[in-house]
């Protein structure tokens, strides 16, 4: 006598998150755009909220350029925070990938500038996308975390 052993199956509620094999989630350019996109708007959005305070009376330039880096420091975090929570599969490496893919667009601005301060160096690509590219990680991985998708020590 042959028994049959049943193939387990997992059914997931729409909008439910699973863990069933969502480490070896394959590396997605639809969502490298997608996270670029995010760093993009909340930019624009933290810019919002902070241009009335940076054009009201009188502020250096120097403060000018804290708040300006500031928002986009912010903007990689949240960034990776919004593809982390909305990816329905754990995305972590594609936000470090926009990230630098984000710098390096920005640092191509001095390919068309003059000025000696815009010019574009390898070395102020490797910092800046860097940092940038282990904001939006940690943004990733905290969203991750909130949503139960990763542990602690999966970092």
């Amino acid at each position: 006598m042959t028994t049959k052993t049943a193939i387990p199956s997992v059914s997931v509620a729409p909008g439910e998150r699973t863990t069933v094999n969502r480490r070896r989630a394959p590396f997605s350019w639809g969502w490298v755009w997608i996270s670029f996109a995010g760093f993009l708007v909340f930019q624009v959005l933290l810019s919002k909220f902070a241009t009335p305070y940076l054009t009201e009376g009188y502020q250096t330039a120097h403060f000018r350029f804290l708040v300006e880096g500031g928002i986009t420091l912010a903007a990689y975090y949240l960034g990776g925070f919004l593809t982390g929570f909305i990816s329905p599969r754990v995305r972590l490496l594609e936000p470090a990938v926009a990230a630098g893919l984000a710098m390096f667009a920005a640092l191509s601005v001095g390919w068309f500038t003059p000025q000696i301060w815009y010019q574009f160096g390898f070395f102020k690509f490797l910092l800046g996308g860097a940092a940038a590219a282990s904001l939006a990680y940690a943004g990733a991985f905290s969203a991750e975390r909130l949503t139960g998708s990763v542990s602690e020590d999966e970092f």
